[in-house]
């Protein structure tokens, strides 16, 4: 009988144990439709199981791009939005003239805005969320993604100047003039058209006028007549500034409250005085007699 060497014999169990350890390769029809229908029957975690599967085994056909995108996808429709945002990610960096960028745009800026919560909370899912959604409408005017990305800022925006006009009420109970108005005059600036800004210029209206400052309290009732005329605090303002308009249809209002916020910006009774404390309530203080 021939004897094998033992070096052969190594040789032959080390084939044997890679042979053993390696996968079986599925024809690409049908991990694509173990896949897809996974997929369409919403079971988001086998489809990226299978679309994984399928780019492992066949990452030259021609359906391996929308493999990536479905694998982004179906991370986002599980509400897994760190992985759908790494995923569209990569697909965009992997992909840069794919006729998709524009949904992958789109679906980012829907990743990040997902992840939004209170007005009190951290804003930042929703600026990312804005500098996607803006690409989204400005590289693909033409995309039927463009228009549904324009309504999407508008939903940032006022968001944004929600946050920014608690942010100025709580200054303003505080009687905190100078920080509430530093974020009006913000808001005014980038967020004039929103909802929250009329409704912040209201409350400001209302105090200007509590303290006899009429300059304030006509040019913040202006500037909401100017940018929500048909809303009702629009209309509400056009009843409280009279008959006459002080200010021309030429004439921005907005302009000149941002500029009456630069000017008042130093006066001394804009800056809330700390109450006074004093170890020795006897002598003085907020606990003195």
């Amino acid at each position: 009988m021939r004897r094998v060497s033992a070096g052969v014999l190594v040789a032959f169990l080390i084939v044997a144990a890679g042979c053993a350890g390696k996968k079986k390769v599925i024809p690409p029809e049908k991990l694509w439709s173990q896949a897809d229908e996974a997929y369409n029957d919403e079971a988001w975690e086998y489809a990226v199981d299978r679309y994984k599967m399928f780019l492992d085994q066949h990452p030259f056909d021609p359906r391996a791009e929308e493999a990536e995108l479905r694998i982004a996808e179906s991370y986002y429709l599980s509400r897994r939005y760190p992985e759908a945002i790494a995923a569209f990610g990569d697909f965009e960096r992997m992909h840069p003239t794919s006729p998709n960028l524009a949904q992958v745009e789109y679906q980012l800026g829907m990743s990040y805005l997902a992840q939004g919560s209170s007005p009190n909370r951290d804003q930042q899912p929703y600026t990312n969320a804005m500098t996607y959604f803006r690409n989204a409408a400005d590289r693909f005017p033409q995309s039927p993604y463009a228009e549904k990305a324009r309504l999407r800022m508008k939903e940032c925006r006022e968001e944004l100047a929600l946050h920014e006009a608690d942010i100025a009420r709580w200054y303003l109970r505080h009687s905190n003039i100078r920080a509430a108005e530093s974020r009006l005059r913000g808001m005014l600036v980038d967020y004039p058209d929103c909802e929250a800004t009329a409704q912040v210029l209201y409350d400001f209206a209302k105090f200007y006028s509590s303290r006899d400052e009429d300059e304030g309290a006509t040019l913040a009732l202006a500037t909401i007549a100017r940018h929500h005329p048909d809303g009702k605090l629009g209309r509400e303002a056009r009843e409280r500034l009279g008959p006459t308009n002080p200010f021309p249809e030429s004439q921005d209002p907005t302009t000149l409250m941002v500029a009456m916020l630069d000017r008042v910006r130093d006066q001394s009774d804009r800056q809330k005085a700390p109450p006074t404390v004093s170890a020795y309530p006897e002598v003085g203080g907020v606990n003195a007699p």
